[in-house]
């Protein structure tokens, strides 16, 4: 049986850490989706301003129509721009946290690394010992043989 890894509780606890980054990537990406359809939303409805806008100034002029129409497209552009700006935050925090997760994972394949190497170490020297074990009986074999057969 091969001995405990010594650093299993850290190997342990990288994984731990590589896992719940990944969660909190899904989250973040998922809120970056929303953002973005969110934006998709108020463009679509800017644009149904705009057309409604063009409709409005078709034949008779409706002056408070158009104005309430002109206020809703400025109040609109507004919420597209804080809108741009989420997402660009939100663009930024998931890139920091896509390098969190790649580092993790690289700090905890090197501990995952050593632990194989360890392994195979271990396993060497015990091949070595058994070969040694199997030396040694083959040895004592030959002796006895040659002991034997010199006595008789």
């Amino acid at each position: 049986m091969p001995p405990r890894f010594s650093l299993q509780p850290v190997l342990d606890y990288r994984h731990n850490l590589v896992e719940s980054l990944q969660i909190e990537l899904g989250q973040v990406t998922a809120r970056k989706q929303q953002a973005e359809n969110d934006l998709q939303t108020l463009c679509a409805f800017r644009a149904q301003l705009f057309a409604e806008l063009e409709r409005q100034q078709q034949g008779v002029i409706d002056f408070e129509a158009n104005r309430q129409t002109r206020i809703n497209l400025r109040v609109i552009e507004e919420r597209i721009q804080e809108q741009i700006e989420l997402v660009r935050t939100l663009e930024r925090k998931v890139a920091e946290k896509q390098a969190e997760v790649i580092s993790a994972r690289q700090d905890e394949e090197t501990l995952a690394t050593l632990k194989r190497k360890e392994l195979e170490r271990y396993q060497l020297e015990q091949a070595a010992r058994e070969n040694r074990l199997q030396d040694d009986i083959y040895i004592a074999r030959a002796y006895r043989m040659l002991g034997h057969g010199g006595a008789s």
